[in-house]
């Protein structure tokens, strides 16, 4: 996951950077017991009946930073990626600004993975996060230790939500070159990527999986390049098994921009049948960033369009690299309205997204005191 809007970062990082001075966030408190508790399902049917149209998509919205400093955060989560979180104090100061600024509070979002995967290299205890290659070598309690201690890092900070860890299945590949693979090896894949997923758990941060269904073997970066796997359904389901060793520590999964050529024809963040795999689980299902142009090209469309199929497919969270008050950017708020308000089906099936969105906030304990 890139950020592609470099201007976009630069203007932003300039204003977090006056903000390096100002006051933490209030402390975060005991962490919530994530992956015991069950949501409070009348609170969140409570909660999703007083929205607006308006609001209810701002739930499947997780972006990156507003650039506006005084108006409403109507997203329902904030994305740290690139260099916004270099100065810690003014990241712990961009998220009390946004909790205080947010009807719904939001998920703050990063992915600190380890080795050169690691948003948080800023904070003293992270300095040497190892690699999930390196995590690989270890005991399961030394690897949820490191999990824990990451989670502890990003609370001190704010964050909420570890975009991480990957649970891809590389013997070989893009994924095993660069590290970020725990393993070839799916029994290694499944104890140590849940492993680090409880630690996050026990600290108090929900865990995103990732590349759902699978990066597997594949040679592409699909940030770059089409990757395409030509796997039957058996296949993918097998890929897929190291995701669900971690069933009760994920709070959802995100899915990769790979084509997976036998269930559909387009990368997989925009193919229904995938997208349900994921809710098989009752996890939220995350795009991969939907800003990339390049994702435009492969389906030969807008980038709008990429924003509809996104949300057509069914997923809950729409992940952007763009600045939701940006004025270069998409009208995310827009696209989706009027496509929800345009068929009494689409409707309703924002309405079971932002479901499945504050369930995951209830079970966070965010919603506590609603």
């Amino acid at each position: 996951m890139r950020a592609v809007l470099r201007s976009s970062l630069i203007v932003l990082t300039l204003v977090l950077s006056t903000a390096a001075g100002a006051a933490p966030p209030a402390p975060a408190g005991k962490p919530k017991d994530f992956h015991a508790r069950v949501p409070d399902e009348a609170r969140v049917e409570r909660i999703l009946q007083s929205l607006s149209p308006r609001e209810k998509v701002g739930q499947l919205l997780l972006a990156y930073p507003q650039l506006g400093k005084g108006n409403p955060v109507e997203v329902g989560g904030v994305l740290f990626a690139g260099k916004t979180l270099r100065k810690l104090d003014a990241a712990k100061e961009r998220i009390r600004s946004s909790s205080e600024r947010a009807r719904i509070p939001p998920f703050f979002a990063a992915d600190i993975e380890g080795g050169g995967f690691n948003r948080l290299k800023a904070h003293p205890s992270l300095k040497e996060l190892p690699s999930a290659r390196e995590m690989a070598a270890m005991a399961d309690a030394e690897v949820e230790a490191w999990g824990v201690r990451v989670g502890k890092a990003m609370r001190e900070v704010g964050l909420n939500m570890n975009l991480a860890p990957v649970f891809d299945v590389s013997p070989k590949g893009h994924m095993f070159r660069n590290g970020r693979a725990f393993s070839g090896d799916p029994e290694v894949v499944k104890q140590k990527a849940t492993a680090f997923a409880r630690g996050l758990a026990k600290a108090g941060v929900v865990s995103i999986g990732k590349h759902f269904p699978g990066y597997g073997d594949l040679e592409a970066d699909s940030d770059h390049e089409q990757a395409v796997a030509d796997w039957d359904e058996e296949r993918v389901r097998l890929e897929a098994a190291a995701f669900r060793a971690a069933d009760r520590y994920l709070g959802g999964v995100m899915l990769s921009n790979i084509v997976y050529a036998k269930l559909g024809p387009g990368p997989a963040i925009l193919e229904p049948a995938l997208v349900a795999m994921a809710h098989e689980n009752g996890w939220l299902s995350v795009t991969d960033d939907v800003a990339i142009r390049a994702l435009a090209e492969r389906i030969g469309a807008e980038r709008e369009e990429v924003v509809r199929r996104a949300f057509l497919a069914g997923n809950d969270l729409l992940l952007t690299t763009e600045p939701p008050d940006w004025s270069g950017g998409l009208d995310y708020f827009g696209i989706l309205t009027k496509l929800a308000e345009s068929d009494p089906k689409r409707a309703e099936q924002l309405e079971a997204a932002v479901r499945r969105v504050l369930r995951i906030k209830d079970r966070m304990g965010l919603l506590d005191g609603m």
